[in-house]
């Protein structure tokens, strides 16, 4: 085929290749931009919280961690003494310091709500005589009550208990078990070593060194 006068020769094979060459690139080009939008578009889709998602682990988070029925039997085993209850029949408001003359002292260790008897039998109870209740209730709260919170001291002399001042019988020891649901009773005699004058038996309920409470009654001690 010749050309016409004027007109520059056309190589119709490489036009066609270059148009080819032309539009795969395009194509490719669209591609990558509609796959680049894609793969932003499910990034940010993960970046996101899901308002749903969040729900879901905001209601399993607390079963995971605390298990409703293990809190409720912890809570139905908790025990807070109320104030040692002690009437005007359980003791003896003068007692003589020979040694001889026996007495006893009862007790009933009662909740704070309500002011029940305690039926739990891990609540312990101790009796001891003081001359100054202000300074054994001040011994009992120090240091965020340390005395009350430590089981294992009760074996020794309080600060400000007067010391071996009561005899304890063998079957009433100075610190023992909380009868439940009943009076706890001790029985002793006072020591000749202990001068006549105004004293407190102090009795304290304590709860495994968690919850505690206590209560004082005055007594007159006759001397030798």
């Amino acid at each position: 085929m010749q050309a016409a006068p004027g007109e520059k020769p056309r190589n119709s094979v490489t036009s066609r290749s270059s148009t080819i060459i032309i539009y795969t690139l395009l194509c490719f080009s669209l591609a990558g931009l509609i796959s680049g939008f894609a793969f932003g578009g499910f990034l940010a889709h993960f970046s996101r919280k899901s308002p749903g998602l969040a729900s879901k682990f905001a209601t399993l988070t607390p079963i995971s961690r605390r298990n409703p029925n293990l809190a409720a039997t912890q809570a139905a085993e908790n025990v807070e003494p109320g104030e040692p209850v002690i009437a005007s029949g359980d003791y003896t408001s003068a007692e003589k310091a020979d040694g001889a003359t026996r007495y006893t002292l009862s007790v009933q260790a009662v909740n704070l709500a309500d002011n029940t008897p305690i039926t739990a039998t891990d609540v312990t109870c101790r009796l001891w005589l003081t001359s100054d209740p202000n300074a054994t209730a001040a011994d009992l709260s120090a240091n965020g009550y340390a005395l009350p919170r430590t089981l294992a001291s009760f074996s020794q002399p309080f600060p400000h208990e007067v010391a071996r001042a009561l005899n304890f019988a063998s079957s009433s020891q100075q610190t023992q078990p909380c009868a439940a649901g009943k009076k706890t009773t001790w029985t002793y005699t006072i020591s000749p070593s202990v001068p006549g004058g105004t004293y407190y038996l102090a009795v304290l309920t304590d709860w495994r060194g968690i919850h505690y409470n206590w209560y004082m009654v005055a007594i007159k001690i006759l001397g030798q």
